[in-house]
């Protein structure tokens, strides 16, 4: 989510499909994002280039920055603002989650490229690591100040899709490990859990390294990772009650949708109606397969839902959590590719991410804490990537984003609901809901809040310059 007026500033594959006339209102030039990109504003135009070349490599670009995750309406600000760097300025846009539209005006016929999705249950479209992430806003970069020719453009993001992971296989396998007890002393620090996070996460692990060993395999893996996880720890416990979810949510974490329906909500809030619902419905047809391969895992071992409470899981002490919060930005940097220099940056995100939402917890509640956090990381990913060493906003803020999101909670309600608590899962799944819109708002209220400022100072700025 460029999120991030500014973001994608600083820091392939061949477009299908022709096009069809638009209606005048059919495309539009881009509103105002919910977290504005805003390009140079005196961008060079790129001379000499032909329109068909110029709309096939912002076709490609519209592609890539759908990969990246970020709102729909930031994405239209990032491609008009290129189009008119290469001599299109009454170029509209419109993108839609598995589709990017392109018309020079009005009047004139409409280009469409469809965006290459993995076949993935629940899934919209394919999704990059944060290096790639990287990659993709430099080349949006250079593309709106006009720096990038057209031919250059597509080589760099063709160069983009085959970029190797700087990891090798078994690093990253340790780091999804890493990642998973890293979440398990966020969400439930107990030393009995432990040498069961790192197991289930070593177990889901190995199912992805070798499910992308085989073509097509991969889109069953959250399903059959679902099952094999519930199996294993429902099998260990006998029963339902004695295996906490969160033994079982640490280890599918990769899989949780909580980042998706945070940004359908942030669409959804930029009148972005169809991409917002759709990614909606995405979330939520994820979480609704996982919580059937939970539920399919205990039913396996013959274990069904028990009348009696568990005893309380002993857990560690309150500097568990933010060890916690240690541990999963070690993983996440080795799981994404992320180089090492960026790791302070990605500590500073997530710590202030997580201070926010234990000051938002006692202030506002804990259903309502993420508004806290995304009223804070947001601005504060614009502000750190004015430095040099820092990584673009959108790279620095989705990991911040992924320890916010409620993911977990909506999988506890769905998981209740598919295993015949439906008073239980209702209340969990309405707070995921709760906490989902909160964090939307926060967010959009932390950026138009650091926009508003910004401009003032803009302002203050030319009027002293003026009086002087």
């Amino acid at each position: 989510m460029e999120l991030l007026r500014g973001a994608a500033g600083r820091r392939g594959r061949p477009a299908r499909g022709g096009g069809r006339p638009p209606s005048d209102d059919g495309l539009r030039q881009a509103s105002p994002a919910a977290l504005p990109a805003h390009p140079p504003k005196s961008a060079p135009e790129v001379k000499h280039t032909e329109d068909e070349d110029v709309f096939a490599f912002l076709l490609e670009l519209g592609k890539a920055l759908l990969a990246t995750g970020d709102a729909v309406s930031d994405i239209e600000s990032r491609l008009v603002g290129a189009a008119k760097a290469y001599g299109q300025p009454q170029a509209r846009v419109m993108v839609l989650p598995t589709v990017v539209t392109i018309a020079a005006g009005p009047r004139a016929p409409a280009t469409l490229a469809t965006v290459d999705t993995d076949g993935s249950l629940g899934a919209v479209g394919p999704q990059l690591r944060l290096d790639q992430v990287t990659e993709v806003l430099r080349i949006a970069r250079a593309a709106a100040a006009g720096e990038m020719p057209v031919d250059r453009g597509l080589d760099a993001l063709a160069r983009m899709y085959e970029m190797p992971n700087r990891y090798k296989p078994l690093v990253r396998i340790l780091a999804y490990v890493i990642v998973t007890l890293g979440i398990g002393l966020i969400i439930e620090p107990s030393a009995r859990l432990l040498p069961w996070y790192a197991i289930l996460g070593l177990v889901v692990a190995l199912l992805r390294d070798g499910a992308a060993r085989v073509a097509g395999l991969s889109t069953l893996v959250p399903v059959v990772a679902a099952v094999t996880v519930s199996a294993i720890a429902f099998g260990v416990s006998g029963r339902y009650e004695a295996a906490p979810l969160a033994e079982l949510i640490a280890p599918l974490v990769l899989f949780l949708p909580g980042a998706l329906l945070t940004m359908s909500t942030v669409d959804l809030a930029s009148q972005e109606v169809v991409t917002g619902a759709s990614r909606f419905l995405a979330g939520l047809l994820q979480l609704a397969l996982l919580a059937v391969g939970i539920t399919a895992g205990a039913a396996l071992v013959g274990v069904g839902p028990a009348n009696s409470t568990p005893e309380p899981t002993p857990l560690l002490g309150s500097w568990a959590p933010w060890l916690g919060v240690l541990v999963f930005a070690v993983g996440t940097a080795l799981q994404d590719s992320v180089p090492l220099r960026s790791l302070p940056w990605l500590l500073l995100m997530l710590y202030a991410a997580w201070g926010a939402q234990l000051v938002g917890e006692l202030l506002i509640g804990a259903v309502l804490s993420g508004f806290a956090g995304g009223l804070v990381v947001a601005p504060l990913a614009i502000f750190i990537e004015r430095f040099r060493s820092a990584p673009p906003a959108l790279v620095s803020f989705l990991p911040a984003f992924w320890l916010l999101v409620p993911g977990a909670l909506g999988l506890v309600g769905v998981t209740e609901l598919v295993a015949a608590e439906p008073v239980a899962g209702v209340t969990s799944f309405v707070d995921a809901l709760l906490s989902i819109i909160s964090i939307a708002l926060g967010i959009l209220v932390g950026l138009r809040g650091s926009r508003i400022v910004e401009s003032s100072l803009a302002s203050a700025h030319q009027l002293s310059g003026a009086a002087s």
